[in-house]
């Protein structure tokens, strides 16, 4: 009678318990259809703190699907809370409600199979996982005595074979006295629960070698298969030597009892599950301020256990001096029910001596003195709060001895940071500033379109940023600037920019100066390359009239060989004139004027001798470009004179190509060929003569191939510049 009292009263604590927590619980019932598949689940019971945190009223959804509750077409999670429902394993998850714009920790439990219950903890200030519940499993002794049922002799075999069972044994097994003794039909062994047997036989012989009675609970399966709880007191009897004769005892009923008792462990599992995983370190105290209550999380963080803890230790004996006497004026005045905090800031400390922060929450519980306070551990947040203080700290004074503007700014440019020298090169102070500035402030409004979409750009990718604008000052005047910026992200989500503008004005000053000095010179090296040319053609049209007044045929040849080369360097001059790259020259479209400018000069028709070019797109410099120029002209006019004696008909054929690092020039004609004396190792011709010193010029080799004609393959690389003194 005094053990269903107490469970009757600690059923109330807990309950009372429930409805005084801070954080939001609902009890709820998975509903199946007709095949057994869970399709909703219903709200059976809230706390106050449900309503409170969520906004709904009790009332209003009791009875209710999730669906009508929350407006929603499918159940939201319902896989999950079927699952803990069936199997009874916890889960937990973190989920965002929009509608009131907060983040919570949901913890899932099932105290009895098709039923869940979800435990809400805002986290929306500090978001962060709370470790896994740990349900602990609370047993309660029962003391049992004097219950009809069974009394019996039997051996001390592993049979436990019966030698007197009363009558009670048909009621409690469904086998009569005589289906036992001796084992006749069915041993009591027989009837032990198999997962029992080991356990029962241990425990009496235990007792049996310490002479002592012994009391055990076991299962026994009846003849209809049914399974039965029984207590069985007994003990040895023995011999005057000490020898033992038999076991005599009594075997009742209990499963009732045993069925009721765990209704009572269900219930008030049922609120001590809810009281251990709130997720935050919790403690019931009396109005003496001890302990009487504490959960696996406050163990934790003060680093007792409950045995040391409950009904040992103030709670006061866990803060540090200079916290008592203000939270000793809190608990009298929630006492005297005088306006008092529910939460505030103190210092904790453990059974380490370590001093932690903690958040406390207190709340007295109704009709009662008992208080339920939870803790809540910011030590590690105000930490990270010192050190990001400081380190903000330190980014502010590095910006600060920058020459360079520092600034940041939100989603829509709104500047909540920009360093001195930036106010100083933009015209703005402090104060203006603090009223509002905004970063398209500072900058020129032909360039709004453009910031804008390099910075949805830079959102997207999260990559820095280089750009170019023309800025703004205070005073209307506009100056270039480079702006380096990247996002800037909290917790995963972007909350704006920042950046370095750096001022262009003296760099673009710089770099006009050398492109207006730049200019100058490519102005005059073009003139000078005019000017050769010019002086080159004065040349040759000196040679050409020459040639008008001497009747030597030798000296004519040597007149119009000495023009064409004069003409193949003054091409040269031509093609960097007009060229806008004065370094290089196009070496194909420098050829085709070579070779159409010595078909003039030899007054040779196209229909007689046929030019054939396979030219690679290739340009050459000036120090590789003159030695090829005079080589093609010499070995082309080699050709044109003797190749083709008697008008006769031919191909010349000149071709280019690179190979790797080394270009290949082929030069051949399909004309009457070299004598076979002539040794070109030991050429006593000037052109010859030339065309071998060019080719040592440009670090080339040059092959002759006879037959059907004569070719020329020269290998040569192009030369590197050669600075004029």
């Amino acid at each position: 009678m005094s053990s269903g009292l107490n469970n009757t009263k600690k059923e109330d604590l807990y309950s009372k318990i429930y409805s005084s927590m801070n954080e939001g619980v609902a009890i709820q019932r998975i509903i199946f259809n007709d095949n057994n598949v869970p399709v909703s689940y219903e709200i059976i019971d809230i706390n106050p703190a449900f309503e409170e945190i969520l906004g709904i009223k009790k009332d209003e959804i009791l009875g209710k699907n999730c669906s009508e509750i929350y407006g929603t077409d499918e159940s939201r999670y319902l896989k999950l809370y079927s699952n803990v429902s069936q199997t009874g394993i916890p889960d937990h998850f973190e989920t965002y409600f929009e509608a009131i714009d907060k983040y919570f920790s949901v913890n899932v439990f099932s105290p009895s199979k098709g039923m869940f219950v979800t435990i809400f903890e805002d986290i929306t200030e500090r978001r962060r996982n709370e470790e896994a519940f740990i349900e602990n499993k609370r047993t309660l002794e029962t003391l049992i005595s004097n219950l009809p049922g069974v009394a019996y002799k039997c051996k001390n075999d592993p049979h436990w074979t019966m030698e007197f069972v009363s009558e009670g044994c048909f009621q409690l097994t469904g086998y009569k006295t005589e289906d036992l003794i001796n084992n006749k039909k069915i041993s009591y062994n027989d009837l032990i629960h198999p997962d029992d047997r080991q356990m029962v036989w241990d425990t009496i012989q235990i007792s049996l070698n310490k002479n002592k009675p012994f009391k055990i609970i076991y299962r026994i399966t009846t003849s209809d298969l049914k399974n039965k709880y029984v207590w069985e007191q007994g003990r040895g009897i023995f011999s005057s030597d000490g020898d033992l004769i038999a076991l005599e005892g009594f075997i009742t009923d209990i499963t009732h009892r045993i069925k009721n008792e765990e209704e009572i462990k269900k219930s008030e599992a049922y609120y001590r599950t809810i009281f251990e995983n709130t997720g935050t370190a919790t403690i019931i105290i009396e109005e003496n301020t001890i302990i009487s209550l504490a959960n696996s999380e406050f163990e934790k963080l003060s680093g007792y256990s409950k045995e040391e803890l409950e009904n040992k230790k103030s709670w006061l004996d866990l803060l540090v001096e200079d916290e008592i006497e203000k939270v000793m004026n809190y608990h009298n005045s929630r006492r005297s029910k005088k306006s008092t905090p529910k939460n505030y800031e103190i210092k904790f400390i453990n059974k380490d001596a370590e001093i932690r922060y903690v958040y406390v929450t207190v709340a007295l519980i109704p009709y009662t003195q008992t208080r339920l306070i939870s803790f809540l551990d910011i030590t590690d947040q105000k930490e990270s709060r010192k050190a990001l203080n400081e380190s903000q700290k330190k980014y502010r004074d590095l910006a600060e001895l920058l020459p360079q503007t520092i600034f940041e700014c939100d989603l829509d440019g709104n500047i909540s940071f920009i360093n001195h020298i930036g106010l100083e090169i933009f015209g703005y102070t402090q104060e203006d500033l603090d009223v509002g500035l905004n970063v398209f402030q500072l900058l020129d409004p032909k360039d709004h379109q453009k910031v804008s979409e390099d910075a949805q750009i830079c959102l997207s990718t999260g990559e820095v940023s280089i750009e170019e604008y023309n800025a703004l000052k205070r005073d209307g005047t506009f100056f270039p600037i480079l702006e380096y910026s990247n996002s800037i992200k909290h917790d995963g989500k972007l909350v704006g920019y920042r950046g370095v503008i750096v001022d262009l004005s003296d760099i673009k000053d710089v770099e006009n100066n050398l492109k207006a000095s730049l200019n100058e010179k490519e102005i005059l090296v073009r003139e000078i390359h005019h000017r050769v040319k010019n002086n080159m053609q004065i040349i040759s049209s000196l040679l050409n009239l020459q040639t008008k007044y001497v009747d030597d045929k030798e000296a004519v040849n040597i007149l119009k060989e000495s023009q064409n080369r004069v003409r193949s360097m003054a091409i040269i001059h031509e093609k960097l004139y007009h060229s806008k790259n004065l370094t290089k020259i196009n070496f194909v479209d420098y050829i085709q004027s070579l070779v159409l400018n010595l078909f003039y000069s030899y007054n040779i028709e196209e229909t007689q001798i046929k030019a054939i070019l396979e030219l690679e797109d290739i340009c050459l410099n000036m120090e590789t470009a003159v030695p090829c120029g005079l080589i093609i002209s010499e070995l082309i006019s080699n050709s044109l004179k003797y190749a083709f004696p008697n008008g006769r008909n031919g191909e010349i054929i000149v071709s280019l190509e690179s190979e790797e690092d080394n270009y290949k020039l082929c030069i051949g004609d399909n004309g009457i060929g070299l004598p076979e004396n002539i040794n070109f190792n030991n050429i006593r011709t000037l052109g010859l003569l030339l065309v071998n010193t060019l080719t040592e010029q440009i670090d080339g080799e040059i092959n002759i191939k006879r037959g059907h004609g004569t070719k020329y393959e020269i290998m040569f690389k192009e030369q590197e510049y050669k600075e004029r003194t």
